[in-house]
Order: structure tokens, then sequence, then C-alpha cells
């Protein structure tokens, strides 16, 4: 623990350190006239935003091709964390912290925007997801959890249905039929997993509780065993809703990070061309 926060602060200073040489040396360039092309204020900032843009792109192949001997994957992810921290500042100088005018700048500047914030958001779901998760239940592979639903859904219609043939009570299967089938049976709704909650595993099991009453006792029995398989579901229910969430949010940081690049590039290359002029 002390070596990571170690590493952490060490991170932490020497961004900072750069940042304010680099903020130095722009506010330095922005007070003096005239200059060459590369030594100018806004195409110094924008080759080294063109660049952190470029590194951070890297980290997804790194992530690929982990045979190759480069840094470790956790050495990786801190430099991608400061350097996207520290962009976000290169970018604030390259326009000036003005809001950019013109369509391509104004597309390159929502995509830096929404690639940050995306960014930010893993940030803390990848700090706290697996943290959440770890006190729900054992691990579970995502791609196994659709297997794992229909053998419990079998287990639990076997259970009713054996134990409605040796009683010869239909109490519980009715109950069953009209309350717990479909909990089973179907998967959530995207409300569900957009924002997950017990509500639906606490009324399911107050219902069973208060049917449990009334039942014999085989048919209680089974219905203990109904309580742990109503929790199991709502558990890998909420496993599925999370990790869903980790691969929607990296799917759609990897994606907007492409355009942003080829963007960038674009924008480069017209700023050549045109002087820096708004595009």
């Amino acid at each position: 623990m002390k070596l990571f926060v170690r590493r952490r602060l060490y991170s932490a200073g020497l961004t900072l350190v750069v940042l304010s040489a680099f903020v130095y040396w722009a506010q330095h360039q922005k007070s003096t006239l005239g200059g060459s092309v590369f030594g100018s204020r806004a195409f110094g900032t924008g080759y080294v935003l063109l660049a952190a843009i470029f590194f951070l792109a890297l980290y997804n192949i790194r992530k690929k091709l982990p045979v190759l001997p480069w840094a470790s994957s956790s050495d990786w992810l801190q430099a991608h964390i400061y350097v996207a921290l520290g962009s976000a500042v290169v970018f604030g100088l390259h326009v000036d912290w003005k809001i950019p005018t013109g369509i391509l700048d104004s597309t390159l500047a929502t995509l830096t925007l929404a690639t940050f914030v995306s960014g930010i958001v893993g940030l803390v779901w990848t700090r706290t997801i697996p943290a959440r998760l770890a006190r729900v239940s054992e691990e579970v592979i995502y791609e196994r959890i659709p297997m794992l639903r229909r053998q419990l859904c079998e287990r639990a219609q076997e259970a009713v249905l054996e134990t409605v043939r040796s009683s010869g009570s239909t109490t519980l299967g009715e109950f069953y039929s009209h309350s717990m089938h479909g909990f089973f049976e179907k998967t959530r709704g995207l409300g569900y997993f957009l924002r997950p909650s017990n509500r639906l595993r606490r009324r399911l099991l107050a219902e069973l509780t208060e049917v449990s009453r009334y039942l014999s006792p085989p048919e209680q029995a089974t219905c203990e065993k109904l309580f742990a398989m109503v929790r199991r579901r709502d558990d890998l229910d909420f496993h599925a809703a999370m990790q869903w969430r980790l691969k929607a949010w990296l799917f759609l940081h990897i994606g907007l990070t492409y355009p942003l690049l080829a963007v960038a590039c674009l924008h480069g290359l017209l700023a050549h061309l045109f002087g820096g002029g708004s595009l």
C-alpha cells in the first residue's frame, strides 16, 4: 500500500512539474510576437497535444500485445491516466481557454471533451465496480452469466414441480407461476442495467416469506431453496449489469479515441496549410 501511495504521489508530482514548465513556456510564447511556426504557442501546444493523443491510443495496442517487451500494464495505465489529465490542460492552452469556432475546431473540441469525460467516468468505475462486485458474491465471468441463469431457472422449476408432485399441494406451484417464473425466466430491462437496485429481490423475498406460512412441510423445504435461488439470481443480474457497464464504457472510450486521433491529424494538417485560422 505504501509503495502504491508513493508511486501515485511521484506520478502526480512529476505531472505537476512538467505541466508547470509547459504552462510557463506557453505564457512566454503568448507574450512574444512573431517567431517560427514550430516555436509558436498554437503549434507548440498542438504538437504536444497530438503526441499525447497518440500515446494515449497506444495503451489499447499495449493491452492487445502483452508479449512485447514494453513496460508493465500497470505502469502503462498510470502513464495513461496522468498524460490524459495533463492533456486537458494542454488543450485549454491550445484553444486559449475559449470555446472553439468553426466546424472542424468544434468537432475536435467535442471529441476531446467526450473522450476526456468518458475517461474520467471509466477511471471512477474501474476503481469502484470491482470492489462492489467483491462484496456481492464470488467472481463470475461475464460470458458465463447467461448459462448460470439458465441453470438456476431450471433448478427452480424442477424443485417446485417435484414438490407439487410429491406433496400434492399446489400452493407453492401457483405462487411460483404467478410471482417468480418471470424473474427466473427473463432478463432485466435496460433500466436495471443503467441503475441496478435490489427492490425486486426484496419484494420477492418478502412475498415468499408471507406465503411460506401457508405451506406444507415439503413445500417449506423447497421454499428455503427458493430463498437462496432468488438471492443467487439477483447477484448474477448485478454482476451482469456492472460488468456490462464496464464493457460498454470501454467500447465507447476506445470508439471515441480513434476518430479523435483522425480529426486531430486533419486539424494539424489544415492548420499548417491555412496558417492556424479557424476551420
